[in-house]
């Protein structure tokens, strides 16, 4: 199934753990956005090759890419997701170049992320097209309400060492969520979701924002590896559990 635009619905959140997509960004400002995720990687929109760099937390070394993270068009929607008090703390660019021959598996977030209590939502961003043909954002209604285990893939061709089983997962139930420039689609940190390969000659460019409430506490002890791409910002109301003050951002200045 493939679902189209429409209104931002928070009964749907809530009811099947995702929604959108929305149009969240004029035409303009996802084109001057696809330009600038380019220039960064120091490609031509017009011949897409491999990233060759680390596609996370630009926010933290890119104003335009905090402005970007922090779009009015995202925060509204997650005042309605999460309430008044906003805090961001991460972003990633999911780029595809054409004919990329690797997927994300189905999986939940929340399986990579120590965070107490587990609250996040995610808003996922295309600035380009986003088709089945190039690997769009699909995500499987209704998963979530619980907390499934995950186990090694055992494929080479999957971006993630870790995924759902195969036997957990009905395809039948699985939505496509195509996207034009701009739009936006939400979800949860435990809905399934995922991603096929690149099979296109159009890159597939995109970005997911996370963000939470100030009284979740990240057990950095936990993440292990490179921790520098978590840190949290304020975006709105007020903190008042300061449970994070060692891992808060700074807004670049350029």
């Amino acid at each position: 199934m493939i679902t189209k635009g429409q209104p931002f619905s928070i009964e749907q959140y809530r009811e099947e753990g995702y929604c959108g997509p929305i149009q969240g960004l004029t035409l303009q400002e996802a084109d001057d956005y696809y330009e600038r995720f380019f220039g960064v990687l120091g490609q031509s929109r017009y011949e897409p090759g491999p990233a060759g760099m680390n596609l996370s937390a630009w926010h933290q070394r890119h104003r335009w890419a905090y402005e970007l993270a922090t779009h009015p068009g995202i925060v509204a929607a997650m005042k309605q997701i999460l309430g008044d008090d906003l805090v961001l703390w991460a972003m990633h660019f999911w780029y595809k170049e054409p004919g990329n021959g690797k997927y994300i598996p189905w999986h939940q977030d929340i399986n990579y992320w120590p965070m107490e209590p587990a609250i996040n939502a995610t808003a996922w961003v295309s600035l380009g097209w986003s088709i089945r043909e190039n690997g769009c954002l699909r995500v499987i209604p209704g998963t979530h309400r619980s907390i499934v285990e995950h186990a090694s893939t055992g494929d080479e061709s999957s971006a993630f060492t870790q995924g759902i089983a195969a036997e957990l997962i009905d395809e039948s139930k699985a939505v496509d969520v195509e996207m034009s420039p701009g739009q936006i689609a939400f979800f949860n940190e435990a809905t399934f979701h995922g991603s096929d390969r690149n099979d296109s000659n159009i890159p597939r460019v995109a970005f997911s924002v996370r963000y939470t409430t100030p009284e979740v506490k990240f057990l950095m002890e936990e993440w292990g590896g490179d921790t520098s791409r978590i840190r949290t910002y304020l975006v709105s109301g007020e903190d008042r559990f300061r449970l994070n003050d060692s891992i808060k951002g700074v807004i670049p200045a350029t």
